[in-house]
């Protein structure tokens, strides 16, 4: 830090504004992928009777070191909605499979 004029601190701090150095990047990038790969995962087997699957964003996975947001109490959940939920996961698992019958395998013999 010594050997920086007042420019290029100048400069880095806006830089670090635009692009953000140390862990709170850090936090983002991992933030992101988690993001990601839950809006696959919903898209992929969500209810289509239910309506579009709620996405979410990176900044619904980053940590709140600061404090700055308050903690809000999950929505209790009746016995009927649990109830649905429990028996929907056992219907999807009492689905029968269909197999596709694929034709043997011919091994070729060198000669």
């Amino acid at each position: 830090m010594d050997q920086l004029t007042s420019k290029q601190i100048s400069e880095w701090e806006a830089f670090d504004r635009i692009d953000p150095i140390g862990k709170w990047r850090e936090d983002f990038r991992f933030a992101k992928l988690e993001s990601l790969l839950i809006n696959i995962v919903n898209q992929l087997y969500h209810d289509p009777k239910k309506g579009k699957p709620a996405m979410t964003s990176p900044l619904d996975f980053m940590p709140d070191w600061s404090g700055e947001f308050k903690y809000q109490e999950p929505k209790k959940q009746s016995v009927e909605e649990m109830k649905e939920v429990l028996m929907s996961i056992a219907s999807s698992q009492n689905k029968k499979v269909k197999r596709v019958e694929r034709p043997p395998v011919k091994k070729q013999i060198k000669q």
